[in-house]
C-alpha cells in the first residue's frame, strides 16, 4: 500500500502509484538519461546532514545540442508525470554552451561537455571531503627553537626578535 491507501507496483525501473502511473524519481531519471544517450553517468547519495538533495546525478554530452536535448527531454517528462503538489523546475543554464543544471529537489542533474567535468571536477566535490576538512587532519608540525631558516650560527646576532599581540 503506498501513501493514502494507494497500491505503489514496480515494474522494470517505473514506479506506478496505483492509476496516476510511473513516479518521477532516481531511477526513472537515469532510465530516460541512459535513453538519451548521456555520456559517463555519475550518481551520487547526498548524505541528509548536508540538507541539500538526496541526489546529485552528472552527465556528459556529445555536444551543446545534445545537452540541451538531454535537459529539455527530462523536464518535458518531468511534468507530464509530476503530482500537482511537486515543484515546477526550471533549466539553469539555457544561455551556455557547455554546462546545463536542473534542480528537480529531491535530485539535482549537472549535463556538460567532457571538458567542462573536467575543469569542475564536481565528483570529487562531491565525493571527497573538502580540503579544509583534510588539512585538519594532518599533525602540525613544530620546528626546533633554535631553528633559523639561512642563517649561520655567527649571524644570528643580526635577528632581533620581535613580540607579536594578538588583539
Amino acid at each position: 500500500m503506498g501513501p493514502g491507501g494507494g497500491v505503489a507496483l514496480r515494474v522494470g525501473s517505473l514506479l506506478w502509484r496505483g492509476n496516476t502511473g510511473p513516479k518521477f524519481d532516481i531511477d526513472m531519471l537515469v532510465s530516460l538519461l541512459r535513453q538519451e544517450n548521456a555520456r559517463d553517468l555519475c550518481v551520487i547519495k547526498v548524505p541528509p546532514e548536508m540538507r541539500y538533495t538526496d541526489y546529485f546525478v552528472i552527465g556528459s554530452g556529445t555536444s551543446t545540442r545534445h545537452l540541451h536535448a538531454m535537459a529539455f527531454y527530462i523536464v518535458k517528462m518531468y511534468k507530464h508525470l509530476k503530482c500537482k503538489s511537486e515543484p515546477h523546475v526550471k533549466i539553469e543554464g539555457k544561455d551556455t554552451d557547455d554546462w546545463l543544471c536542473v534542480d528537480f529537489g529531491s535530485m539535482v542533474i549537472h549535463l556538460m561537455h567532457p571538458e567542462t567535468r573536467e575543469t569542475y571536477e564536481l565528483e570529487k566535490l562531491w565525493t571527497l571531503r573538502s580540503y579544509d576538512d583534510q588539512l585538519s587532519q594532518i599533525p602540525p608540525e613544530t620546528l626546533p627553537e633554535d631553528f633559523i631558516l639561512g642563517l649561520e650560527e655567527e649571524d644570528t646576532s643580526l635577528v632581533t626578535p620581535v613580540e607579536f599581540k594578538c588583539e
